[in-house]
C-alpha cells in the first residue's frame, strides 16, 4: 500500500474549530483542534507529517497545502516544521513542539505563505509584463 500524508480539513462550527484528519481518502479520526485529543495525534510516533490547506480568502478556495513535518533536533527533542514550494524556492517556518501546533499558528503560518507566494506570482507577473 503505497504511503499518503494525511491531510487536515478545518471546518468551523460556531467557535469550535475541527479538524478531520483524512488519510488515502477516508476519515482516520476526527480531533477538534487546540484539545489533548490534538496534542495526542501529534506526539503519536506513527504521526511524521501532515498536509494543511492555505486557504485564500478573497479568491475564496484553497490555493494550495503546506507540508508540516515533524523532525528530530540533535538534543533528541522532536519539533514541528511547515514547508512550502513556491516555483523553485523551498519555504520553512518553525511550528515548534507539539504543544505549540494549534490552530492559530497552523493559519498564521498558513497566511504567511500565502503572502510568500501570491507575493512570488505579482513578482512574476511584472517580469512578464516588462520582457
Amino acid at each position: 500500500m503505497a504511503h499518503t500524508t494525511p491531510r487536515v480539513w478545518v471546518a468551523a462550527w460556531g467557535r469550535e474549530r475541527r479538524a478531520e484528519v483524512q488519510q488515502g481518502g477516508r476519515e482516520v479520526s476526527s480531533i477538534v483542534l487546540d484539545t489533548p485529543a490534538w496534542v495526542q495525534w501529534l506526539e503519536m510516533p506513527t504521526t511524521r507529517s501532515f498536509a494543511y490547506p492555505i486557504y485564500d480568502e478573497q479568491a475564496g478556495y484553497i490555493r494550495a497545502f503546506m507540508t508540516v513535518r515533524k523532525e528530530r533536533r540533535t538534543r533528541g527533542n522532536d519539533y514541528w516544521v511547515a514547508y512550502r514550494r513556491s516555483g523553485k524556492t523551498l519555504s520553512k517556518i518553525y511550528l515548534g513542539r507539539s504543544i505549540q501546533v494549534s490552530q492559530q499558528r497552523l493559519a498564521a503560518v498558513a497566511a504567511r505563505f500565502l503572502v510568500i507566494a501570491t507575493g512570488d506570482a505579482e513578482r512574476s507577473d511584472r517580469k512578464e509584463v516588462s520582457a
